[in-house]
């Protein structure tokens, strides 16, 4: 049996900022909300979609934060998916690991997102055995959910989770899993380092010098 190895998904394999941040300010302009800029937006991904919706509208109220994932679903679906772009190197270095290596892909947004961006970026996911997104489980990242899930249908226990985010590795640790983080979104290398992952990386590619 190949060995578990799981992926985050928004600046890890792909960069989909612009997708994603595109879409939450449809969702604010809808709502008569204040519209944030790029970095005001970005700042907050990595974390469970109903905080970024929290943060961003700076609401409490379930029935806006609710509608925030409504919206921003809505126009990513049918629109901002499409500029979604991979990150150097991920597709060869999936390649290299598809042979030896049952492979997850878990986020923080939904199954149907995932399979977008994907869609958007022109990376196959053929690529993937397990695709899991937040309304696949009862809590997403930091909790450990999506992993165990992955495990679940994998039948076997993951070895790493890669992923770039402080919320990646929280979640890894939570399920005994090695966490190797990537230095390709918006967490800094001491950000990361506080969190004492197994490994910090800077380009996704190292994976094959690490596994």
């Amino acid at each position: 049996m190949k060995p578990l190895i799981t992926f985050d998904l928004d600046n890890t394999l792909l960069n989909s900022d612009k997708a994603h941040v595109i879409a939450y300010q449809y969702a604010l302009k809808k709502l008569k909300l204040k519209v944030l800029k790029d970095k005001e937006i970005y700042i907050h991904f990595g974390k469970p979609k109903k905080d970024v919706a929290k943060a961003i509208s700076k609401s409490d109220d379930q029935n806006i934060i609710k509608k925030i994932g409504k919206y921003h679903d809505k126009y990513l679906w049918s629109k901002s998916y499409k500029l979604s772009k991979i990150i150097p190197c991920v597709e060869k270095t999936l390649k290299y690991l598809k042979p030896k290596y049952k492979i997850a892909v878990i986020s923080n947004c939904s199954h149907k997102s995932i399979i977008k961006l994907l869609k958007g970026a022109r990376l196959n996911k053929k690529y993937f055995d397990i695709i899991i997104g937040d309304d696949n489980v009862k809590h997403p990242k930091p909790w450990p959910d999506e992993l165990f899930l992955a495990e679940k249908l994998a039948k076997e226990n993951a070895v790493y989770h890669i992923g770039d985010s402080i919320y990646d590795i929280r979640a890894a640790k939570k399920a005994r899993i090695k966490a190797i983080a990537v230095l390709s979104g918006h967490y800094t290398k001491e950000q990361l380092k506080k969190e004492r992952p197994f490994k910090i990386i800077r380009y996704i590619n190292e994976l094959k010098y690490i596994l």
